[in-house]
């Protein structure tokens, strides 16, 4: 009978218990380290921007989400709503949100253990000679054994740096941005859609003129060579006349183009079959000059702008990813260490693979320390500040536009009204004159000459006419597009099916509110 030292059960349990306790030490050791982050805190770049807009009055309506309904034509709201269920452009840009979520997946893969399962069989043999056999003889004597293993393996780096929590804020800011910017995109698709319309109607004025003027004078010149082969005018005359007919008929062919261009281009804008290019044609609403040009006077003052417009939003998002990938440029330089673990179990049989005694299992830790890399993590740190600069840059530039943008789009609303009142005028004038003219010309108190010089400016102003309304509907269009008018402000419900950008966004918020902050809270556009 053996004896058991005294305290030798005690010593074992002892020696049980820290086996146990270092590691989780360690373990939550690393865990309060891992709240270090090496990201610079973020502050929006300053802007030196107005106190309130310049010679503009703001007055007090707001500007409605679905901008385009200010137009009153049910067609064009059809059209609108249709390109924003059907355009690829749009189409690209969801499955390019789709991607950068896909990529934030990854990077939250990054920050949890993974665990990996391992299972495998091993059969080995050796063969023994008896006396007075030939080698590999099959009277020789063999003997082998088959073992059979299970196992699941653990491992997991410690973001002690923030490394990984930085690539996940920087791929989360880069998501922000592909939503942010699928929201431009449809304020782009909308205004683009509208103003194609508004070609196409102007486009349309122009062929009824063009027909109308080649009808009146092919009629006119009908009785000019009546009265030519009278002798009543000359040659001279009568050429002049014969020309003008052939002026207008060239301005048809050239509006017949023009509108089948125009109707193309629109069909491809509302994401159209190829079969319907071909063959389907383009419905009209109301004509151009019946449409009103509602004034758009914005509310708010110009820092409104910067939340209003998803393309300034879009380009803030870039100046966070990179400031984020500057912690993880900065965390290179630092020693990455690696949680290891393994459980398992051996037997000569599969069916005592679980339960059988042999049972195999192993932690550990490793780190990494760059030493010499000549200059890679230095080089790469550099870059990561460069290219954040550079989003500063475009930011900056997006915001210059973007007054850029709301100034001469105010500007040209303002007077298009004016430009189409002046032409309307001219073309009132230009109708009495050409009467007179014809008056005169047929009574003998004229020239030819006058009559022509009087129609021409009369069919060219009737096309400028044209041109100004579509201006003026353009105008407004322009407004709404720099102040950013088809952007889903909070809490508005979407007039037309949209993607479910709202859930994304929701869920992105809430798991930046899980993840220890690495910069400063940003008011306004940054976060909304």
């Amino acid at each position: 009978m053996s004896a058991t030292p005294q305290g030798g059960p005690v010593r074992v349990q002892a020696r049980r218990q820290v086996r146990l306790t270092v590691p989780l030490l360690a373990l939550c050791l690393a865990l309060l380290l891992s709240a270090c982050s090496f990201a610079p805190r973020y502050e929006r770049p300053e802007q030196d921007i107005p106190d309130q807009w310049r010679k503009v009055d703001l007055g007090s309506a707001p500007l409605h989400t679905d901008w385009w309904t200010r137009f009153n034509d049910p067609v064009l709201t059809a059209m609108v709503e249709e390109a924003l269920r059907n355009n690829q452009d749009l189409a690209e840009s969801l499955a390019r949100i789709d991607s950068a979520a896909a990529q934030v997946g990854i990077a939250t893969s990054q920050l949890l253990p993974s665990v990996s399962g391992d299972a495998g069989a091993a059969a080995q043999g050796a063969s023994e000679k008896t006396a007075n056999t030939v080698p590999f003889n099959r009277s020789g004597l063999s003997r082998s054994t088959t073992n059979y293993q299970g196992s699941l393996n653990a491992s997991w780096e410690l973001d002690l740096w923030g490394k990984y929590r930085n690539n996940y804020t920087a791929l989360s800011d880069v998501l922000m941005n592909t939503v942010v910017g699928h929201e431009a995109l449809r304020l782009s698709v909308a205004g683009q859609v509208a103003q194609s319309y508004f070609a196409l109607l102007a486009l349309d004025m122009q062929l009824d003129t063009a027909r109308r003027t080649l009808k009146s004078r092919e009629d006119a010149f009908g009785i000019y060579t009546s009265r030519y082969k009278q002798g009543d005018i000359t040659e001279l005359d009568w050429q002049r006349a014969r020309a003008e007919v052939e002026t207008a008929r060239a301005q048809v062919h050239t509006s017949t183009v023009s509108v089948d261009q125009a109707e193309a281009s629109l069909a491809v804008l509302l994401g159209r079959s190829p079969r319907e290019i071909i063959n389907r044609g383009m419905t009209r609403g109301r004509a151009v000059g019946m449409l009103p040009a509602p004034p758009v006077l914005p509310e708010g003052l110009p820092s409104e702008l910067l939340e209003r417009r998803p393309d300034v939003r879009a380009a803030e998002y870039m100046i966070m990813a990179y400031n984020a990938n500057i912690g993880v440029a900065r965390a290179q330089f630092f020693p990455s260490i690696s949680l290891t673990g393994m459980l398992g179990t051996v037997s000569a049989a599969v069916g005592n693979l679980f339960s059988g005694p042999a049972g195999v299992w192993s932690y550990g830790a490793s780190g990494t320390l760059p030493i010499l890399d000549f200059g890679r993590n230095w080089y790469n740190l550099k870059d990561a500040e460069a290219q954040k600069r550079a989003a500063i840059a475009v930011y900056r530039k997006t915001v210059q536009s973007a007054f850029q943008d709301i100034r001469v789009s105010l500007t040209a609303q303002r007077e298009a009204d004016a430009i189409v009142r002046s032409m309307q005028i001219q073309v009132e004038s230009l109708r009495r004159a050409v009467d007179i003219a014809r008056l005169q010309y047929d009574n003998g108190y004229t020239d030819y000459l006058t009559v022509l010089d009087a129609e021409r400016q009369l069919f060219s102003a009737e096309l400028q006419l044209a041109t100004a309304l579509r201006d003026r509907l353009d105008a407004v269009v322009s407004v709404c597009m720099a102040l950013g008018g088809g952007w889903q402000d909070p809490g508005a419900r979407p007039s037309f099916p949209v993607v479910n950008t709202e859930r994304l966004l929701q869920q992105e918020t809430s798991a930046r509110e899980a993840t220890p902050a690495t910069r400063a809270p940003v008011s306004g556009a940054a976060r909304q």
